[in-house]
């Protein structure tokens, strides 16, 4: 068997050209309300399903809509996860956060009204998508990535 050519001193220690630092709550936050999709986590059926949503964040909770008689809206929610991201390639940067609580379904009529007056991205997935739930975060933690060069 022969040996393969010798590679540069970081092949065989990977990531040893990135850093990744912890991101704050407000710094969670603030990333979290650049983007519009994100996926919500939750069990179902003994099975861990992960759905793209459409979201918006408002007061601290992440908010998205989708189908009464829908997979997420039939499903336990008490132990939910959100995640949402942005990845630069070129630069090899990014950031990732991730929210762990229930995801409740929004039945206040005047939180609706604000909820439904609010300029957002409509839901990529087909069908009525007329019922609101909310995700406020027990647990919020982020990492920001990039090269150290």
């Amino acid at each position: 068997m022969t040996t393969p050519p010798s590679q540069d001193n970081y092949w065989e220690t990977p990531g040893a050209l990135h850093a990744s630092e912890a991101l704050t709550p407000s710094q969670c936050w603030a990333l979290a309300t650049t983007q519009s999709m994100g996926r919500l986590g939750f069990f179902r059926e003994g099975l861990l399903e992960i759905f793209p949503v459409n979201y918006f964040v408002l007061d601290e909770h992440v908010y998205f809509r989708t189908r009464a008689d829908g997979i997420i809206a039939t499903s336990y929610l008490e132990h939910a996860a959100f995640q949402t991201d942005f990845a630069d390639t070129t630069t090899q940067s990014g950031w990732t956060i991730l929210a762990n609580g229930p995801a409740i379904r929004v039945e206040d009529p005047d939180l609706l009204t604000t909820l439904w007056g609010k300029v957002a991205e409509e839901p990529w997935a087909p069908g009525l998508r007329d019922l609101f739930f909310a995700l406020k975060p027990t647990h919020l933690r982020g990492r920001r990535l990039h090269t150290t060069h």
